[in-house]
């Protein structure tokens, strides 16, 4: 129980996520934040100032163009992915 509620905690830490996961981390938040459900509770702001700044100091190795391109496609497509899910269901729950 220890361990997972561990890995919970640094779910929730952007320094974590970014130093292990990184861009494609950050994009999947990105995505989950916009479009999912359950995407709420994830670290949405802080996490994108620190990966510009990571992008600065090269402790990632991706430029800020490709970040930059890389979360527009990921919220839009959150977005999309999001609108999808309540255009199928929203209609049932009525």
């Amino acid at each position: 129980m220890q361990d997972l509620l561990l890995s919970f905690q640094q779910l929730l830490n952007p320094e974590e996520l970014l130093s292990s996961g990184g861009f494609y981390l950050v994009l999947l938040i990105v995505f989950a934040e916009t479009g999912l459900f359950f995407g709420f509770f994830l670290p949405g702001d802080y996490l994108l100032f620190l990966a510009g700044l990571f992008c600065a100091l090269n402790k990632i190795e991706i430029d800020i163009v490709t970040l930059c391109a890389g979360l527009i496609v990921a919220g839009v497509l959150g977005n999309f992915a999001g609108y999808w899910f309540g255009y199928r269901a929203g209609s049932h729950a009525l």
